[in-house]
């Protein structure tokens, strides 16, 4: 993986600092006007999610403040060649902390994995109108989402509940520890499911279902509306924060995308990481929003469009696994298994193994496994299960053509595809365009400083993300992909 950065000497001034909180750490960067990384200033305090079989994915919210502190006090340890003027961030969306009158935690932080609220969602969806809620908010009643998870605490802990001063977006908490004040991003309001898309307030009769008053939500704030961090807490302790600006947090999506360049509507990005996604940030008024997709609003101009899927790498991880492949891929000749032309004997897959996000949202579905016979080999497999991968996204991809047109450009990254890139022949060739693959470490905190760069440094020209590899669809491939696309959703209507 290429580091995509800048020496001291060479540091172009105003800089910034990217925060970003992942399933895995909290991380924070030194990046100068171009979007470059500064020197080695790059530090990760790990951290994991507490689980359990009964949906429970949570993790202490203190422990990721007291990390990020961390971590800022390692980057900045060093004198830096000029002063830091914006400080971005971002964290895993769709997360909540409950807190008192004195902003003390009464739960630890929920994460969008938690599946505790089932009940709850299936309620709303018979007492509410989820079409409607769908266009409105651009977010379905899901688990994933704040309202079911407000509806669960107050049924199954009254206590907690009765107790709440308000609900806060991860991100919103770090800021209230670090800052002294409560700052909740627009694009992270947004990622609760709670706020309407177009005018970035909360929709009343969502609230008035879960029993919450408005005044108990943060305020969405957008990025331009960025806290001076003269006089706080942080700036005391990290003196050369002074004349910095806090811009409200985002979501880890909208940073992914930022942070490889699909910063316009004429680009997708991809992500392939253990969940995949694709995601278009589009500006101006959003039309009809199709039903396999989400929009999160960004700000007054822009919003974040797209749909995800829960497996991604975790296929080609569960495959190479359950069938016994090899467990060095760098001993595969994944060249000669994707890039081969396709067969019709290949078998097909629904890789549903942790169920269905987009484009139908059937959290019950499961993976299915079709076209298997005594002849099919281990690899065999494995080229179906990373052709169900590539469907997955073709779904995704028709329906973002459908509200938008399709792009000029496709950026994508992430560490299956870095793992595997040959498998990117079989994306190029279901998607029918090519794909440029973009890898930079760790594009997520580098979204949030390009954003913060917005404010810190408007006039400077943005560096563009280095491509890796270009790949170029095979047009008699087209085809094979659009007949199985057609056998692949009447299959996944069984899963």
């Amino acid at each position: 993986m290429p580091r995509f950065t800048t020496p001291d000497e060479d540091a172009l001034a105003p800089f910034v600092i990217g925060l970003d909180v992942g399933s895995g750490g909290a991380r924070a960067g030194v990046y100068d006007a171009t979007g470059r990384e500064v020197g080695k200033r790059t530090h990760k305090q790990p951290h994991g999610f507490t689980v359990g079989d009964d949906g429970t994915s949570t993790i202490d919210a203190d422990v990721i403040v007291e990390g990020l502190r961390t971590a800022l006090g390692k980057v900045l340890s060093d004198p830096l060649p000029g002063p830091v003027m914006a400080i971005g961030f971002d964290t895993f969306a769709s997360s909540l902390v409950v807190v008192d009158e004195a902003g003390e935690p009464l739960t630890p932080c929920i994460t969008y994995a938690d599946t505790r609220c089932r009940t709850q969602v299936a309620a709303l969806r018979e007492s509410l109108d989820p079409v409607a809620l769908h266009e409105r908010t651009g977010a379905r009643l899901h688990s994933s989402y704040t309202a079911p998870r407000l509806a669960w605490l107050r049924e199954e802990h009254p206590d907690v509940f009765s107790r709440a001063h308000r609900f806060m977006a991860l991100g919103e908490y770090v800021a209230l520890k670090l800052l002294g004040t409560p700052a909740l991003g627009t694009a992270s309001a947004a990622w609760s499911g709670m706020i309407d898309r177009r005018t970035g307030q909360y929709v009343p009769e969502l609230l008035e279902a879960v029993g919450v008053d408005a005044a108990m939500m943060g305020t969405p704030l957008d990025p331009s509306d960025a806290l001076p961090l003269a006089g706080t807490p942080l700036a005391k302790q990290f003196p050369q924060l002074k004349d910095a600006a806090w811009v409200p947090v985002i979501g880890d999506g909208l940073a992914a995308n930022i942070g490889i360049g699909a910063l316009g509507p004429t680009t997708w990005g991809i992500s392939t990481a253990t969940s995949g996604a694709i995601r278009q940030l589009i500006e101006g008024e959003t039309p009809t929003l199709p039903t396999g997709l989400w929009a999160y609003r960004v700000d007054a101009r822009r919003t974040l469009v797209g749909s995800a899927m829960s497996d991604c790498g975790r296929v080609l991880d569960w495959t190479r696994n359950q069938f016994s492949l090899d467990k060095d891929i760098s001993s595969w000749d994944t060249e000669e298994l994707f890039a081969a032309a396709p067969e019709s004997s290949t078998p097909l897959v629904v890789p549903f193994l942790s169920g269905e996000r987009g484009t139908k949202w059937r959290d019950g579905a499961r993976a299915l496994y079709a076209n298997v016979s005594a002849s099919t080999t281990a690899e065999d497999l494995l080229r179906g299960s990373m052709e169900g991968v590539a469907l997955s996204f073709l779904r995704i991809a028709d329906q973002l053509k459908e509200m938008g047109g399709a792009p000029e450009r496709i950026v994508l990254s992430g560490g299956m595809t870095e793992a595997i890139p040959a498998w990117l022949h079989l994306l190029a060739d279901a998607l029918g365009a090519p794909i440029d693959h973009v890898a930079i470490s760790r594009s997520t905190m580098r979204g949030s400083a390009v954003l913060a760069l917005e404010q810190a440094a408007p006039d400077v020209q943005v560096a563009e993300a280095p491509v890796l590899n270009r790949v170029e669809p095979r047009p008699e491939h087209a085809d094979y992909y659009r007949e199985r696309l057609e056998r692949f959703e009447k299959l996944a209507d069984l899963a």
